[in-house]
């Protein structure tokens, strides 16, 4: 072998030992990397299930509160259905009484009145032509017992049930829709107490 295919030979062991080298430095670096980038996955795949399941606890949170809301509010407008369905049986109840014990609550209704006055008692067309014969005379009897004079007025009402005291011009509304809307609070409260229990369920 010549000096020169010596050198070369060298030359050639030598780059190949390099080569080695530089690929085993290479293959680890790679190795590295992939350690690193999987480690790097995981933790954003941790942090990414943290967030979805963040995410998803929050939705669920409001999900909740907005179904609670609704049922709440749901529970509220059936309540208040309710009232109001039991005010209107019972204005309907008032209405519909036999026509004996009708106007005996309006007589009752007239004695309760304090600041009778001289004037007219006016009744719908209705109970005009349903009057009892000496409906007039016990209304006569009534106000002269308070001192003064009240007569049926032939003029029907437009209301519903009840009656009007026309004093001259000055109207005050006995009529039975006006008696239930001034009395509705105290109603509904008697009604609540009636339909619901002390924790709110029917």
């Amino acid at each position: 072998m010549t000096g020169t295919e010596k050198i070369l030979r060298h030359i050639t062991e030598q780059a190949q030992a390099q080569a080695k080298e530089i690929l085993a430095e290479a293959d680890q670096k790679i190795e590295e990397l992939r350690k690193k980038t999987l480690e790097e996955a995981a933790s954003i795949g941790r942090e990414g299930q943290k967030a979805a399941d963040a995410y998803i606890q929050e939705q669920a949170g409001r999900t909740e509160s907005n179904l609670a809301m609704r049922k709440r509010q749901a529970i509220l407008q059936t309540k208040g259905a309710l009232v109001q369905e039991a005010l209107d049986q019972a204005q309907d109840a008032l209405l519909s009484l036999d026509d004996n014990a009708y106007f005996a609550f309006l007589l009752r209704l007239l004695e309760k009145q304090e600041d009778l006055h001289a004037g007219e008692l006016c009744l719908n067309a209705k109970d005009l032509a349903r009057r009892p014969a000496d409906f007039e005379k016990k209304i006569a009897a009534i106000a002269e017992e308070k001192g003064v004079s009240l007569t049926l007025s032939d003029q029907p009402a437009n209301i519903g049930g009840g009656f009007l005291l026309n004093y001259g011009g000055s109207l005050e509304n006995c009529s039975v829709e006006a008696i239930l809307e001034s009395e509705e609070d105290a109603l509904k409260d008697r009604i609540r107490a009636v339909l619901f229990t002390e924790d709110g369920s029917v």
